[in-house]
């Protein structure tokens, strides 16, 4: 069975590889952004860290995407002797591996605000849910798309609540209905 469908399915193992032992200077990578890596330090969890994805050739592990990931881990750690999780490919070129960087997302689905949203609820975070309690006291619902007595633009009430707060969210709520 797995002989017929080996066709999708990539060719890699997995591996703890110390951030030191890692490389991510090929040209077709984007610039470290150290705004990012820093403002990731701040909100780190453990729990959303991807595998990073490395291409072994001649005894190297070039990293062709996870940069942000190893600098994001080896700050919040204070070491690049800190292992990281690598999908690592053993057979690749470095035309390949520009390629893959280039493309991986052009087939992935970003989440929409109200799925995020959503998600946030069922996570229980307290954000999300008061915002969603104080839409329903004024017997409306939060919906991904338009209807009567429904508010679909989600990023819009977190934008007034995170700017101006849960009296501001309630009096626009309590002017519009």
């Amino acid at each position: 069975m797995i002989n017929e469908l080996s066709e999708y399915i990539p060719n890699v193992h997995f591996e703890l590889v110390p951030i030191k032992d890692l490389v991510s200077n090929q040209e077709y990578q984007r610039n470290l952004s150290w705004c990012h890596v820093k403002k990731a330090v701040e909100n780190f969890d453990l729990n959303q860290v991807n595998p990073i994805k490395v291409s072994r050739r001649n005894g190297i592990n070039y990293v062709f995407n996870g940069q942000h990931t190893a600098e994001i881990i080896a700050l919040a750690s204070g070491s690049r002797e800190t292992p990281v999780w690598c999908m690592i490919y053993d057979d690749l070129d470095y035309s390949t591996e520009a390629d893959i960087f280039a493309n991986q997302m052009k087939n992935v689905k970003p989440l929409l605000p109200y799925e995020i949203f959503n998600a946030n609820c069922e996570a229980g975070s307290d954000t999300e849910l008061l915002i969603r309690g104080l839409v329903e006291s004024y017997d409306l619902k939060i919906s991904p798309g338009s209807a009567p007595g429904c508010i679909c633009a989600v990023g819009a009430l977190e934008t007034i609540f995170q700017k101006y707060g849960y009296e501001m969210l309630d009096r626009v709520l309590k002017r519009k209905w």
